[in-house]
């Protein structure tokens, strides 16, 4: 009978195991954010390039989740799935409140322009040019960027534990872990986009 329990112990602790595992580890960018994204882009130069990169951030989805997609223009497939932070003051867990304005410390939505690389305070990163004026015309004039941090982990997941293990947050920029940091950078195919895809009004 003991021998019984603690099998039973054991299956029910290896299914939570590997149920978390899926959770954190499997791609979370809905088809939403993948239409909207495509459409985006489309409605902004025209023609669809023949190459380049699509940065897909679904902030419909948990900041644990690998809600980023990075994707190949030439062939439309994904490259890389990663975690990314949003702003803290658009929310724990989720990103709920998006905002345009200077100093809000929130996220924005919207089509953004991935431009010139350059090495400032956070290390290597990358610029953003707003291309919706609304959801994110301010962005240059914000400082928002791509850029990694230590607090977008795993680690960083776990000791976020009192607050329903959210990740870290930024000041509205777009992080990534240091290593999904590095992929993006050697994928990176120009000319290059980023869309951040919200079932929220931004405020």
């Amino acid at each position: 009978m003991k021998s019984k329990i603690c099998l039973i112990a054991s299956i029910l602790f290896l299914s939570a195991a590997l149920g978390i595992f899926w959770f954190l580890e499997s791609p979370s960018v809905s088809k939403s954010a993948r239409a909207f994204a495509f459409s985006a882009l489309k409605d902004k130069i025209g023609d669809m390039p023949e190459m380049g990169t699509l940065i897909i951030v679904d902030f419909s989805q948990p900041s644990q989740t690998k809600r980023l997609a990075v994707i190949d223009l030439k062939t439309g497939t994904a490259k890389f799935y990663g975690r990314v932070a949003h702003g803290k003051n658009s929310g724990g867990v989720y990103a709920l409140k998006l905002s345009n304005q200077i100093d809000s410390l929130k996220s924005s939505a919207g089509l953004f322009k991935v431009a010139g690389r350059f090495y400032g305070k956070h290390g290597p990163s990358f610029r953003l040019e707003g291309l919706a004026p609304r959801l994110n015309g301010n962005a240059e004039k914000r400082g928002i960027i791509i850029h990694a941090a230590t607090y977008v982990s795993l680690k960083s997941i776990i000791a976020n534990w009192k607050n329903k293990f959210r990740l870290g947050r930024s000041h509205g920029c777009f992080v990534l872990s240091n290593s999904g940091f590095k992929r993006l950078k050697n994928n990176l195919v120009r000319p290059a986009y980023l869309y951040a895809y919200s079932s929220h009004e931004p405020l």
